[in-house]
């Protein structure tokens, strides 16, 4: 689940802008620098004498931004200094995601961050940077008449040739872990790499397909059709991601147009206009068709609105929620029914969500979210491949592949990532050349925040691994 606080002039703080995964956008900037290709350092011959150059056009830009980057108090940035660094081309191409504050706060997300090492070449500046959970980056800067025209930071993932290579990588994160990697035959799963694949793990997101199966099972049913009109209200948006937290009172989108945003690019509007429309008891009964092994760890299955109101609302529910029973969990969203959140705040002070809260304290031990274990994901993916509208769950699945897979190997890959706090978790449906299913997923989860950036140094490894089947 991924969160972009609105944009709203100097009430923006960093940390509460946590937005989506790719940190790559360029202005007006060298193709290298946008395709990420390397730098290396100016080299001088021995039996020169050493000779006082001035400094790069890009030093000052970058000594600014890196002080953003790796400060301990980030709530000290001032947005509108922040602004002003970036030339109007960067501002124009970062604005969907709040501008140069955006990637800063991306980056801010695997904190600490640490400079260990650095070079400076004319307008472009290439910098090795670690995350508080040890993955390496580089980000790569461009400046143009003293303001940064372009900002690049991917993470170093390591080769890796096996499937034990990449449990290694991933286990140095510090998180909870399950990479789970399965083929899929008549909508069954045998497993053929385990790491933790019997562990409950939060899903974030990845819980929307559970969605997704109950909406395909009524259209079958004759009960939904694609094609009917829901109607957003403001009574009851959520938080981001997605965009329909911004659609004005009586936006209509069809049951299609709303399962396409949930999940491509997760939605959370989208999603619970759908669980209204199904019914929160179809969501569960679809949990348990799937096979789940652990039914009662997504009982009762929480809309994202409630989600944030129970883990991030003023008051939250974190203390009612944790040791109550199912029943009084029911108890417990029945009371939060008629509570809204404003998606649009004027002030993230007086906001109805802990906008900082979302971006530092994850709600995982509290209970609150969706869980299930990396075997139960498989399930789930397997039931959708060959259950109620497979054709047409496939074809929502397909619309962002999650990666880039070898078209010489895979002919189809459908996915859904999800992202909370202290949560991030993946899964990919792919089909070989021969026809063959597989599901592979991931699951991370700590009490404290796992960066963008670390996540997708995650998802880069996992990815890679559909090699080695």
């Amino acid at each position: 689940m991924r969160l972009a606080l609105p944009r709203n002039g100097g009430h923006r703080t960093i940390v509460a802008v946590v937005v989506a995964l790719g940190l790559t956008a360029c202005g007006s900037v060298d193709p290298l620098l946008e395709s990420g290709a390397a730098r290396g350092a100016a080299t001088t011959s021995a039996e020169s004498e050493p000779v006082e150059r001035p400094a790069a056009a890009v030093t000052p830009v970058a000594d600014t931004l890196l002080g953003w980057i790796t400060t301990t108090d980030p709530l000290s940035i001032d947005p509108v200094a922040v602004d002003a660094l970036a030339t109007p081309e960067l501002t124009g191409e970062l604005a969907p995601i709040g501008g140069l504050l955006g990637p800063i706060a991306q980056i801010q997300q695997s904190a600490p961050i640490t400079v260990t090492d650095r070079v400076d070449e004319g307008s472009e500046s290439t910098v090795t940077l670690r995350t508080g959970r040890g993955t390496a980056v580089t980000l790569r800067l461009a400046a143009e008449g003293g303001r940064l025209a372009g900002i690049q930071a991917l993470p170093d993932t390591p080769d890796v040739a096996t499937f034990a290579d990449v449990d290694a990588a991933l286990l140095a994160l510090g998180a909870r872990t399950s990479f789970t990697v399965s083929r899929v035959d008549a909508g069954s799963c045998t497993t053929v790499h385990d790491l933790n694949s019997g562990e409950t793990l939060p899903l974030a997101s990845v819980a929307k397909l559970y969605v997704l199966g109950a909406v395909a099972r009524a259209v079958d049913a004759g009960t939904l059709t694609w094609d009917e009109p829901l109607t957003v209200t403001d009574a009851r948006k959520s938080a981001p991601s997605g965009r329909l937290q911004l659609a004005p009172e009586g936006t209509v989108v069809t049951v299609r147009e709303a399962a396409d945003a949930m999940i491509a690019i997760s939605d959370n509007t989208a999603t619970d206009l759908l669980i209204d429309r199904v019914g929160r008891a179809a969501v569960e009964a679809e949990v348990a068709a799937t096979g789940s092994s652990d039914v009662a760890a997504l009982t009762p299955f929480l809309t994202t609105r409630e989600f944030f109101l129970l883990g991030w609302g003023r008051p939250d529910g974190r203390a009612q929620w944790r040791d109550a029973s199912t029943a009084e969990r029911r108890q417990i969203l029945a009371g939060i029914a008629d509570r809204t959140i404003d998606s649009n705040p004027v002030d993230p002070a007086t906001a109805d969500l802990d906008y900082v809260g979302i971006a530092t304290r994850p709600a995982t031990a509290d209970g609150i979210g969706w869980y299930a274990s990396g075997s139960d994901l498989c399930a789930a993916l397997a039931s959708l491949s060959v259950g109620p509208q497979n054709d047409v769950v496939r074809q929502i699945l397909a619309q962002n592949p999650g990666g880039q897979f070898d078209p010489t190997r895979w002919t189809y890959a459908g996915y859904k990532n999800g992202n909370a706090p202290g949560e991030v978790a993946g899964a990919w449906l792919l089909t070989d050349t021969a026809g063959q299913d597989w599901v592979i997923s991931i699951q991370l989860a700590s009490d404290t925040p796992i960066g963008p950036l670390d996540n997708a140094y995650a998802f880069e490894l996992v990815t890679r691994s559909s090699a080695f089947l």
